[in-house]
């Protein structure tokens, strides 16, 4: 396995990525609703974008400077996971043409975009066949 793997630790490692990751999550709401209060008649949508453009910043700089596999977990994986899922799939992207496997990297590019739009869809539709009130879609 290498460093960057993710692995299982110890009841503490796994935790501290628990506590970690309620925290990112925390941290995403408060910033996101305060510029969406702040934007949302001139840019809607504007905290998910800079959520997940702050996410992206912060785990290019984390996953350069920490290198053990501890606190990647806790960092990259809990906090930055709990802030924004997105900042993962930026940085296996980035990792993906750095090792330049350009058919990885189109299908899941491809799998993750199309594929993330059609399961929203398809979770809509889901809640209406169950007669469940769906905001949005």
């Amino acid at each position: 396995m290498s460093e960057d793997s993710p692995s299982i630790g110890t009841a503490a490692q796994i935790a501290a990525v628990f506590v970690a990751g309620g925290t990112g999550a925390t941290l995403r709401v408060l910033l996101s609703g305060r510029i969406e209060q702040a934007l949302v008649e001139r840019l809607p949508y504007a905290g998910v974008l800079v959520v997940n453009l702050v996410g992206c910043l912060l785990i290019g700089f984390a996953s350069a400077a920490i290198t053990t596999t501890h606190w990647r977990n806790i960092v990259l994986g809990g906090l930055l996971g709990g802030f924004t899922t997105y900042s993962a799939f930026a940085l296996f992207t980035v990792d993906l043409v750095g090792q330049q496997r350009w058919g990885v990297l189109g299908a899941q590019l491809g799998a993750h975009l199309v594929g993330g739009v059609l399961c929203v869809w398809a979770g809509f539709w889901a809640a209406r066949a169950f007669g469940l009130g769906v905001a949005g879609g």
